[in-house]
C-alpha cells in the first residue's frame, strides 16, 4: 500500500515497531485488555471491526466473547503478527486486513460495534476517522474508544505532545485533552452512553522501548533525561514518581463508549449497501453479514519467532 506523507510515516513507524510492540503488549497488558473489553460489554455474534489494531490484542479479546470480528490496521507487519497470535490461540473466527481507516473498503451501516484503542493520536487528520466510525456503523450500534489523553492544562499538554513527538521521531502523535476527544465525537453525532478517564500505572522505561528511536545517538537516554526534568513542577502532567529505582508516570486514559443514533433513512441505507463485497480485504457483505474469503494463497507468509 503506498501512502502520502505523513500517512507514510505512521505506517513506517509501526512497521518497525511491530514485533517489539506485539510482544510488549500481549505479556504485559493482557489483564488491562480484558478489563476493557468487560467494560465495552460485547453481545455474542455482534458484528465488529477494530480499527487500528495493531498486533490483534483488543480484536482477538472480542472474538473470545463469540463476537464476529474484522480488524484493519495501516501496518502490514502488525496484521501478520495478529494473524499469528490469532493461529496461536486458535482464534479463527477474528480476521485482519491491511487497510486505511480513512477510507475503509466496508459498506456502511453494517457493523454493531466499531472499536479503536490507543491509536487516535497517531492519525494525521481524526476528523475523517471520526466519520469513518460513522458510516460503517448501523444506526443504533456503537463505538468504543480506549484513548491515552493529555492533561486538559493547556501549559502540561504542549510540553507532553512535545515528548510524544519525539518518541515518535517525526510520525504523526499527538493526544488531545478529554473535553475536545468528546468534542470530536460530538460533533460528528455520536450520542455519549458512558465516558470516563482512568489513571494506569506505566513504567518510564516501557513507554521509552516503544519509542522510535536512533539508539546509537543516544536519543532516548535525551529523552528520558527531558521527561525526568519535568518532575519537579509537574510541566507535562505525568505525576512522575520513582519507586525501588524504577521511574514510574500516570496515563490518562478515556473510555468512551458512543452510540450511533436510528433513523429510518440510514436503515434504508443499510438495506441498499448490504451487497456490497470488499474484495481488496478478502471480505464479503451479504445480507448485513460479513465472511472471509479463501485469501490466503495471496497473504505474504508470516515471519516465525
Amino acid at each position: 500500500m503506498t501512502l502520502p506523507e505523513p500517512k507514510a510515516s505512521v505506517q513506517r513507524l509501526f512497521n518497525n515497531l511491530s514485533t517489539p510492540y506485539a510482544c510488549f503488549v500481549f505479556s504485559h497488558y493482557r489483564g488491562e485488555t480484558r478489563r476493557d473489553v468487560a467494560w465495552i460489554k460485547p453481545n455474542p455474534r455482534e458484528l465488529v471491526l477494530d480499527l487500528a489494531c495493531g498486533p490483534g490484542t483488543l480484536a482477538l479479546e472480542l472474538g473470545r466473547y463469540g463476537c464476529r470480528v474484522y480488524a484493519v490496521d495501516l501496518a502490514e507487519k502488525m496484521i501478520l503478527l495478529a494473524r499469528r497470535a490469532a493461529r496461536r490461540r486458535n482464534n479463527l473466527g477474528v480476521h485482519f486486513a491491511v487497510a486505511d481507516a480513512e477510507r475503509l473498503p466496508l459498506p456502511s451501516n453494517c457493523f454493531d460495534l466499531v472499536t479503536c484503542g490507543y491509536s487516535l493520536a497517531n492519525f494525521p487528520a481524526l476528523p475523517p476517522v471520526v466519520a469513518e466510525m460513522f458510516r460503517v456503523t448501523r444506526p443504533g450500534g456503537r463505538v468504543a474508544i480506549l484513548e491515552a489523553v493529555a492533561p486538559e492544562d493547556a501549559g502540561q499538554r504542549t510540553v507532553l505532545n512535545r515528548l510524544e513527538q519525539l518518541r515518535s521521531a517525526g510520525a504523526p502523535a499527538r493526544l488531545l485533552c478529554s473535553t475536545d476527544l468528546r468534542a470530536l465525537f460530538e460533533r460528528a453525532s455520536f450520542l455519549l452512553l458512558d465516558g470516563q478517564v482512568r489513571e494506569r500505572r506505566r513504567r518510564l522505561d516501557d513507554w521509552l522501548s516503544l519509542g522510535n528511536f536512533d539508539r546509537a545517538a543516544g536519543s532516548c537516554r535525551q529523552l528520558r533525561q527531558q521527561i525526568l526534568e519535568t518532575a519537579g513542577d509537574d510541566s507535562a502532567g505525568l505525576h512522575l514518581e520513582r519507586c525501588n529505582g524504577r521511574w514510574f508516570f500516570y496515563a490518562k486514559v478515556a473510555c468512551l463508549l458512543w452510540q450511533k443514533q436510528s433513523t429510518s433513512s440510514r436503515g434504508k441505507a443499510s438495506k441498499e449497501k448490504a451487497h456490497q463485497k470488499t474484495a481488496s480485504l478478502g471480505w464479503r457483505v451479504s445480507k448485513g453479514s460479513l465472511s472471509r474469503r479463501h485469501v490466503s494463497r495471496s497473504d505474504p507468509p508470516a515471519q516465525q519467532a
